[in-house]
C-alpha cells in the first residue's frame, strides 16, 4: 500500500524536471574539483553554500569534512535520512568532457559527484514541499567513503542521534541503463575479509628474494584461479550479469569472490609477502573460503621448500537493505520511476562493498543502484574506471527517487 499522494509524487516528478539545469551545474562543478579522502574541504564548502538560502541547520566539519543538514519541521514527528558520499578516486581522467577533472591524478569515478549533486537537488525539492512533509529530514554529506572511515567516524560524532532516525537511504551508480534502479530486500553488498601472507624460507634453506617473489606471484595467480565469477567489464557483459542477479543460479547466490596481489608499487620492501582479499555471500561462506586459500598456498610452499603465514588484516561487515523497509516504501517508488524501471534483484552483487553497511547496523536502512548508462552517448558509468561518466538525467532520477522515498518513509513512521 502507498502512502504517499500520486499528485504529490507527479509534483516532485515535475520539480525534478525543472531542476535539471540546475542539478548539471552542480555535477559538473564537482566532476572538475574532486577531491581525495579526507582532502574534501571545498567539497564541503561547496555543499555548504548550496544549502544556505534553504535555512536548513548545518553542522559542518562532522567526521573529518562532513556535513550534517536538519530540514526540521517538527521536532515531535519522526526523523528519516539520507546518506551522501562525497570523495573522489587517485585515478587519471582520461575522457575529454569540458567538466573533466581540472586536478591530475584525481577524479570522480565512482559517482560521488552525482550522489552529491542529488542529495543538494532533494534538500531543494523538499523544502519546496515543506508542508507535505510529515516529520524531519537528516541530509548526511560523508567523506571517505573510498577509505571505509567517513561512516565510522561520522556515527561516533552522533549523525544518528539528537534524534535517531527511524531509517536510513543511499544510493550508488550503476552501468544500469538511465532511468532504473535496482534494490534487494537482504543482503545488497557484501562485506569482506583482508589478509597478509608471508612466504618464508625453510630453516637452512638459502632461498633468494627473487625466488619468494615469484612464489608469491603463483600464490596469488592460485587463488584468484578459485574464482567462479568475475567482474565484467563491457557495458554488454554487465547487462548480462544484471540479468543473471534477477533470477541467479545457487552458484551466484552464494558466491565467493577471491583476491590476491603483491604490492606492486614497492616490490623491494616486500619480498615475498602479498595481500588476500576475500568477499562472500554470508561470513561462513568468508571463513571457508580461508582453508581453501591455504591449501592453495601450502602445496605452493612444499614445491618451494617454504614455509608460510597469514595475519589477519580487518574486515568490513555485510551491507543488508532492511528487507521491510524496502517493501514497505516499494510501492511509492514504483509509481516514482514506473513499475517497468524498478529492479528487484535476488541475489547481492558480489563485486563491491559499502561503508553504508554501518548505517544500517544501527537504523533501518536502504541502498538501491541508480541507473547512469546510456550507450547511445557512450555513458557507460562503470566504476573506478578512467573515462568514467553518467547520463546526467540520472540526476532527475535519483533526485525524485529520493525526494518519494524519503515522505514515503516518514508516512510509515508516522
Amino acid at each position: 500500500m502507498m502512502r504517499i499522494d500520486y499528485h504529490l509524487i507527479k509534483n516532485i516528478q515535475e520539480e525534478s524536471s525543472r531542476s535539471f539545469e540546475y542539478l548539471r551545474k552542480i555535477h559538473r562543478d564537482l566532476h572538475a574539483h574532486p577531491e581525495l579522502s579526507g582532502q574534501e574541504s571545498w567539497t564541503a564548502d561547496y555543499i555548504e553554500n548550496s544549502l544556505k538560502d534553504l535555512d536548513v541547520e548545518i553542522k559542518k566539519n562532522v567526521g573529518g569534512h562532513g556535513l550534517v543538514a536538519d530540514l526540521v519541521t517538527d521536532p515531535n514527528k519522526p526523523t528519516i535520512a539520507l546518506r551522501v558520499d562525497m570523495d573522489a578516486l587517485p585515478i587519471q581522467e582520461t575522457s575529454n568532457v569540458p567538466y573533466r577533472s581540472r586536478f591530475p591524478g584525481v577524479m570522480h569515478a565512482c559517482g560521488h559527484d552525482v550522489h552529491t549533486a542529488i542529495g543538494i537537488g532533494t534538500a531543494r525539492i523538499l523544502k519546496k514541499y515543506l508542508d507535505k512533509i510529515p516529520g524531519n529530514i537528516r541530509l548526511i554529506f560523508q567523506p571517505e567513503e573510498e577509505q571505509i572511515t567517513g561512516a565510522k567516524r561520522m556515527i561516533r560524532e552522533g549523525v544518528l542521534e539528537g534524534p535517531t532516525p527511524k531509517a536510513i537511504f543511499g544510493l550508488h551508480v550503476a552501468p544500469l541503463p538511465v532511468g532504473q534502479l535496482a534494490w534487494t530486500d537482504g543482503l545488497f553488498l557484501s562485506g569482506f575479509d583482508h589478509y597478509l601472507a608471508t612466504l618464508v624460507p625453510n630453516e637452512n634453506s638459502l632461498i633468494s628474494n627473487d625466488h619468494l617473489d615469484a612464489a608469491a606471484q603463483r600464490c596469488c595467480s592460485a587463488i584468484q584461479q578459485l574464482n567462479q565469477w568475475y567482474l565484467p567489464e563491457t557495458w554488454e557483459e554487465m547487462q548480462k550479469f544484471w540479468e543473471l542477479l534477477k533470477d541467479p543460479p545457487k552458484s551466484l547466490r552464494n558466491f565467493i569472490v577471491y583476491d590476491a596481489s603483491v604490492n606492486e608499487e614497492d616490490r623491494d620492501s616486500w619480498h615475498g609477502e602479498f595481500g588476500i582479499g576475500v568477499k562472500a555471500a554470508t561470513p561462513h561462506l568468508r571463513r571457508s573460503a580461508l582453508g581453501r586459500i591455504r591449501a592453495r598456498i601450502i602445496r605452493i610452499c612444499r614445491l618451494g621448500k617454504l614455509n608460510y603465514h597469514i595475519e589477519s588484516m580487518g574486515s568490513m561487515i555485510d551491507m543488508r537493505n532492511d528487507s521491510k523497509l524496502v517493501q514497505l516504501t516499494s510501492p511509492a517508488l514504483k509509481a516514482a520511476i514506473g513499475e517497468e524501471n524498478l529492479l528487484h534483484l535476488k541475489a547481492a552483487f558480489p563485486f563491491n562493498c559499502e561503508d553504508f553497511a554501518y548505517y544500517t547496523k544501527i537504523i533501518p536502512g536502504a541502498m538501491a543502484w541508480l541507473g547512469a548508462g546510456n550507450p547511445n552517448k557512450e555513458k557507460y558509468a562503470l566504476l573506478h574506471t578512467p573515462d568514467f561518466d553518467v547520463d546526467e538525467s540520472c540526476l532527475v532520477t535519483g533526485s525524485t527517487t529520493m525526494v518519494v522515498l524519503l515522505i514515503e518513509a516518514l508516512l510509515i513512521n508516522s
